[in-house]
């Protein structure tokens, strides 16, 4: 008779009403579970409007700086959990079982959808949300075999709803469609090249970006290299101007996600300072429409290593991370965190999403 009456309350609830209910929960565990209330509960969860929702919530929530190292530790296969807060840091652990077996290294990060491999081949990889613990490992056959990945990345086409895993070559780029389980390979029309700490792409507000050494007939150098999910063709984008004046002294640009928006960053090694950029919302098409606003310049940061990269905000500071060293930065200070070991190595932003490419392929981890 109880069950009865609650199902018959629950019927009586508006949709509209349930749906804000929910989408205040940032639980992926409890979201799933409740997927199985009823058919319509089940719908309204896996709605992509709420999907993205729940991760823009995910996003803005004041314990969102959490961060995965990319590589398990020696002792076991877990991921290391990094927390940083007000000055502090603490460490913990992905459990064991969680983990596609397997697998032991984060290459990048799509909406908290992880493209991950095995370090001793990198001949095998695999779609995995630590969130939902879902698993699906990619086909690569002879597409990927004899060249040299110069850098990978994910992007989410949000027209399709489709998952596009980018794998750059020298010459060539593969992009593999998790809708249509196929690869596609296209020529670059130019050389690409790795240069150095950069990290793999990074998906920022609809695109993918990646700093590569580009060198053709019409533009050599360090650029900004975008992935165009509508037209799945590989594009440049013009960086903010005072990265190509020869008479300011950066060392090499980098870049990073911070509040959901596109930064840039250099070290400039004369005055001992670190400028950012962001870049204004929206895909642009073309150097007229790009806007960078220099956000902070952080002086009188010595570096002891050409490495380092802004995580994120703590409250209204940015971190800076180098090698082992962490900072809390702003426009006037450095002060340095509460050391505690959390392994050397870079990181990989985490937060719960209830994101994964679709199909019925999907294997669970």
């Amino acid at each position: 008779m109880a069950r009865k009456l609650a199902k018959t309350s629950s019927s009586n609830i508006p949709p509209e009403i349930i749906e804000i209910i929910l989408s205040k929960l940032l639980s992926v565990k409890s979201l799933l579970r409740f997927k199985a209330v009823s058919k319509s509960w089940n719908t309204i969860i896996s709605y992509p409007l709420f999907i993205q929702n729940h991760l823009d919530c995910s996003n803005n929530s004041p314990n969102n700086n959490l961060f995965l190292r990319r590589y398990t530790n020696s002792t076991d296969r877990g991921f290391p959990l990094v927390k940083l807060e007000r000055g502090k840091i603490h460490a913990g652990g992905i459990s064991v079982e969680n983990i596609p077996n397997g697998y032991n290294v984060i290459l990048c990060e799509c909406n908290d959808v992880l493209l991950l491999t095995d370090r001793c081949s990198e001949k095998k990889y695999a779609l995995w949300n630590p969130s939902t613990r879902r698993a699906r490992h990619l086909a690569t056959r002879y597409e990927l075999n004899g060249d040299y990945v110069v850098d990978h990345g994910i992007c989410y086409d949000k027209i399709t709803g489709d998952f596009k895993v980018v794998f750059i070559f020298a010459t060539k780029y593969a992009i593999y469609s998790c809708n249509n389980y196929s690869w596609t390979k296209k020529d670059l029309g130019t050389n690409c090249r790795n240069i150095g700490f950069t990290g793999s792409g990074i998906f920022v507000d609809g695109a993918t970006y990646w700093i590569l050494g580009v060198e053709s007939k019409n533009i050599s150098g360090t650029q900004l290299v975008y992935f165009d999910s509508t037209t799945d063709k590989l594009k440049v984008l013009r960086m903010p101007e005072q990265l190509y004046d020869d008479k300011i002294y950066f060392l090499s640009c980098n870049m990073a996600s911070l509040r959901g928006s596109l930064c840039l960053y250099s070290y400039n090694y004369r005055d001992n300072s670190v400028h950012i950029w962001i870049k204004e919302k929206g895909i642009d098409f073309g150097d007229n429409r790009t806007n960078w606003k220099e956000f902070v310049t952080v002086g009188y940061l010595r570096l002891r290593y050409l490495w380092m990269t802004p995580l994120c905000f703590v409250e209204n500071k940015v971190v800076i991370q180098e090698k082992s060293i962490r900072f809390v930065s702003t426009e006037k200070t450095v002060e340095e965190f509460l050391a505690v070991d959390v392994y050397r190595g870079r990181f990989i932003p985490y937060r719960d999403s209830l994101y994964f490419p679709a199909g019925v392929k999907t294997i669970r981890a």
